[in-house]
């Protein structure tokens, strides 16, 4: 068969399309129309409609769609249907790599659809790039938000989210102005906030030094193109890994002739109160609060940003112009040839390569990468490895991917190599989740569910360490014995779990099924994956950190007799009550038992592992924590709360800084 018949063969093949559109929209009637007609001329089954309510956003018709099997699904809406229909799809699982997501922009300002080249006045052509457009890996960001009061909350990002006056012209732009007058309602409210005060902002990213510097709007994010075709940030985009980060700060009026300058000219820098940087990890610390957009939509206000990337989280269907070749075995080879290679670039060629199985090609590149780096770069690559949003982790890579015992090996074995190179090692921590991160099964001290107060400022604190510095990657491995499926499915239910409670970067360790028969067998499960983490880690040092209630405690032991130089320090979160006469025996073999975060931050800092800011942050953040809690009954918060006053006394004891 020549390959024009076998085009129009494949093409015959029916295909059920999903459909999630935002009713609200003005257009959307008439592009649900323009769909079913695209539909109807392929000859496929009429397309299945779910419309968005004010309690349901598009994740759960994604959810609903995905579990009828359609295998074209579209967005027909603003950037804010696009972004929760695009999120949903992501954490879809094994499903994310065989979907792709069409869009239909019926929106305001559809900036999603202008960067990657889609223009919404043909509804009929942007229905036809909807069901048959270029599969394109793209890239995802999420912004964790910190209130003045400490709380946090974490959003999906699909272009761009900010502060500052671009996001409280947002705030005050009425619904019904958009849909009458279209984005010139919000340039408009822009407009009136011309003249006020800017926000001072201290900047981080990656780990550069941070930059301090009065501004008027704060962007991040992938996003290319205003309304009208103004580039915004010209060098974004959606397929890279990286976000880019906009400054305004016109310095006066005067100054903003200089900006509207800069953005015609794509200039940055210099005399137009512009500038753009670029980095897969932003944090942003603002001297007061003020309001944050995202993708457009007012999500309340902030005194601190943090802004990361999830690398081709998703496939999109986009005009040709906007596909970029897969990344397989060519592109790694390419970077491993170049010596100036960008670490974080070929940990995505590994993690993200689509169409490639393990095959002894695809293990060869595998060990290939790893020896053909060495010291800080080799413990930088695996780090970034385990920094990715799901399954396809270092331990995926190196005990899933690669088949081969021999191959293994020969990875295992330089690593071992170069971590006897390393003179200071890195501390890791590695935890249990189940009643050591949240209340859920033993514990009746606090309401199920309960994230425990000051446990993520431990955990923070603990990658931290004693010099107290934040810009230092995350080290924070979750080790579970709940399984891992053949498509990461559980593992990323997991990893969905933990993604919104302000966690530094992590990784998640999951164990087989036949570790759930016991408690015993959940402590072996967890074992071999600190075996395996060893292996993998060998230039760090640990703390282990689980529960008295599901064999952490036999957990600590074994790591402590397979390893003792490399465990630092082993808690335990004391959930069933055990007696004092026990707790001594068992510190005596060096397990700790604690009653609260607090106490366990106690015994860090008492071990060397700790600096004084660190304990003071956990006790701040329990603080803060504890007085937020709604308790079961008033004997629960009684008691719970004479276990945190005493251990927060203890750590006042502990530090002249606290005592001050």
């Amino acid at each position: 068969m020549d390959t024009v018949a076998l085009v129009k063969t494949l093409s015959a093949v029916p295909h059920l399309c999903g459909v999630v559109v935002h009713p609200g929209k003005p257009r959307s009637a008439a592009a649900v129309a323009a769909l079913r007609r695209a539909v109807r001329q392929r000859g496929w089954p009429e397309p299945v409609v779910l419309e968005t309510t004010a309690d349901s956003d598009g994740a759960a018709q994604v959810g609903e769609l995905l579990g009828q099997r359609v295998d074209r699904l579209v967005a027909v809406g603003g950037d804010g249907t696009v972004r929760e229909v695009a999120a949903a799809l992501s954490r879809s699982g094994a499903v994310a790599d065989h979907v792709a997501l069409g869009v239909v922009p019926t929106g305001t300002a559809n900036l999603w659809a202008r960067t990657v080249g889609l223009h919404a006045a043909d509804l009929d052509a942007a229905s036809e790039l909807a069901l048959d457009g270029d599969p394109v890996d793209s890239d995802l960001a999420w912004v964790t938000l910190t209130g003045a009061d400490g709380t946090t909350r974490t959003h999906d990002v699909l272009v761009v989210t900010g502060t500052g006056m671009d996001a409280e012209a947002f705030a005050a732009t009425p619904e019904a102005h958009k849909h009458r007058w279209g984005w010139a309602a919000y340039f408009a409210a822009l407009g009136r906030r011309i003249v006020g005060e800017p926000i001072t902002v201290t900047t981080h990213l990656d780990d550069r030094p941070s930059g301090r510097e009065p501004v008027r709007t704060v962007l991040v994010g992938n996003c290319r193109v205003l309304p009208l075709g103004l580039p915004l940030m010209p060098s974004a985009s959606m397929t890279d890994g990286r976000l880019d980060l906009l400054l305004v700060a016109p310095g006066s009026l005067l100054g903003w002739f200089g900006v509207l300058g800069g953005m015609l000219s794509r200039r940055r820098g210099g005399w137009t109160g512009l500038r753009t940087h670029r980095a897969s990890h932003v944090v942003l610390d603002l001297d007061r609060e003020s309001a944050v957009h995202v993708d457009g939509d007012p999500v309340g206000s902030a005194v601190r940003l943090e802004v990361g990337v999830t690398p081709a989280a998703v496939l999109v269907r986009c005009p040709p112009s906007a596909a970029r070749p897969q990344v397989g075995g060519e592109d790694v080879r390419e970077l491993l040839a170049d010596p100036g290679r960008d670490l974080a670039t070929l940990a995505r060629a590994l993690q993200h390569g689509r169409r490639w199985s393990s095959d002894h090609g695809h293990e060869q590149l595998v060990r290939d990468s790893f020896l053909a780096l060495s010291g800080t770069d080799l413990t930088r690559f695996k780090s970034l490895l385990n920094a990715g949003s799901d399954h396809r982790d270092l331990e995926h890579l190196v005990f899933g991917v690669v088949d081969d015992e021999g191959t293994r090996q020969d990875i295992l074995d330089h690593i071992a190599a170069q971590a006897a190179l390393v003179d200071v090692p890195d501390l890791h921590v590695l935890s249990d989740i189940d009643d050591t991160l949240r209340c859920a099964l033993h514990d009746d001290r606090y309401p199920r569910g309960t994230v425990y107060p000051g446990v993520i400022a431990l955990y923070r604190a603990l990658d931290a360490g004693r010099s107290g510095d934040p810009l230092r990657p995350g080290d924070l491995t979750f080790v579970t014995a709940r399984p891992m499926d053949p498509a990461g499915l559980i593992e990323q239910h997991t990893r969905r779990g933990l993604r919104d409670l302000g966690l530094p970067p992590h990784a998640v360790l999951s164990g087989t099924f036949n570790g759930l028969r016991s408690h015993d067998s959940m402590a072996s499960a967890k074992i071999v994956n600190f075996e395996r983490f060893r292996l993998l880690m060998p230039e760090t040092h640990v703390v282990f950190i689980g529960d008295s209630g599901q064999g952490d405690i036999e957990v600590g032991r074994r790591m402590l007799r397979s390893d003792p130089d490399a465990v630092r320090l082993v808690l335990i979160h004391d959930v069933v009550g055990l007696p004092a006469d026990r707790r001594e025996s068992l510190r005596s073999e060096g397990i700790i038992l604690v009653d609260t975060p607090v106490g366990g931050a106690v015994e860090a800092y008492a071990a060397g592992l700790l600096s004084d800011a660190g304990l003071a942050a956990v006790v701040d953040a329990t603080q803060r924590d504890l007085h937020a809690l709604t308790w079961d009954t008033p004997e629960q918060e009684r008691t719970t709360r004479q276990l945190v006053e005493r251990d927060l006394a203890a750590a006042r004891a502990s530090s002249s800084g606290l005592q001050a």
